[in-house]
């Protein structure tokens, strides 16, 4: 959040000297050598007030953001981060969906029609965008959590149109959704327009989907050894050998057990609800422990 506070004053700066050409820039970008994001002036109109008062909430204590929050509501009604950060402190997550639902019809009258149309494609690289795509994201996040897997679905794959390069990891999750429904066509049809890589995710669900597909056969074997091969943890955490943790790691790597918990967070229920996919990973558990 702070990055955002000091990417939209440099925005603002940028609007108000109204820049032109790249020489103009690199002399506005020299004349910052030395100075740091506190230096730019504080952005005086309503709006930027406003957003500034939610990075703020951010920043202090639950009862000091809420009087913040509403503050900022004041100056400005469709400030989307506002809404974001009351659905953030939410526990009930009837409650939750309202405020994102809110965030959103409020992104939507900020940007405009014309911006949506205009940007399609380049979301997340635009600062102004960014409250509106993670109001998406967390809409779509309650939806999984309630089991309600096409209407999160239908979210992920409209920011994935907003935003091909996928800055906030959507087509993992949208990977093993769509991998959990019987007709695995748009599932194979998405697979094919990805750039995949050895992560979990990948590799664990392409274990799946030839299990689904083909059930218990040489290719479905290898597919699952190439998993296992890429993330070892992954099997334990999926047959309840080790358990979850309660907080989901905020980082994670390729191959580590970090990456382990996210994946089997996202995708345990479709392992669950593909019949004899976990006897066959159980199965293979058993192979593995005899060979060593």
């Amino acid at each position: 959040m702070n990055t955002e506070k000091d990417l939209a004053k440099l925005m603002e700066e940028l609007k108000k000297r109204d820049i032109q050409s790249s020489e103009e820039l690199q002399a506005f970008m020299n004349g910052l050598t030395g100075q740091s994001f506190d230096d730019i002036p504080a952005r005086t109109d309503k709006k930027g007030r406003s957003q500034d008062l939610v990075f703020d909430a951010y920043e202090t204590t639950l009862p000091k953001g809420k009087k913040l929050v509403k503050e900022a509501l004041e100056l400005d009604p469709d400030n989307a981060e506002a809404f974001i950060y009351l659905a953030s402190i939410e526990k009930d997550i009837t409650k939750v969906i309202p405020q994102y639902e809110k965030a959103i019809k409020a992104a939507e009258k900020s940007l405009g029609k014309k911006f949506f149309k205009e940007n399609k494609g380049v979301f997340w690289g635009m600062v102004e965008t960014r409250p509106y795509m993670r109001a998406k994201a967390g809409l779509a996040d309650c939806y999984f959590a309630q089991k309600e897997f096409d209407k999160a679905i239908d979210i992920y794959e409209e920011m994935l149109a907003l935003n091909p390069r996928d800055n906030q990891g959507i087509r993992y999750l949208l990977s093993s959704l769509l991998l959990g429904k019987t007709d695995l066509t748009r599932y194979e049809l998405f697979i094919k327009s990805q750039d995949t890589d050895g992560s979990a995710v990948w590799t664990y669900n392409n274990a799946l989907y030839s299990f689904k597909k083909l059930g218990i056969t040489s290719k479905s074997e290898k597919a699952l050894l190439a998993a296992y091969t890429s993330n070892k943890f992954v099997v334990d955490y999926l047959l309840g050998i080790k358990k979850l943790p309660k907080a989901l790691p905020q980082y994670i790597g390729i191959g580590d057990e970090n990456e382990a918990v996210s994946y089997v967070v996202q995708a345990w229920t479709i392992w669950i609800d593909s019949d004899g996919a976990l006897d066959w990973l159980y199965d293979f558990k058993k192979k593995q422990s005899k060979s060593k």
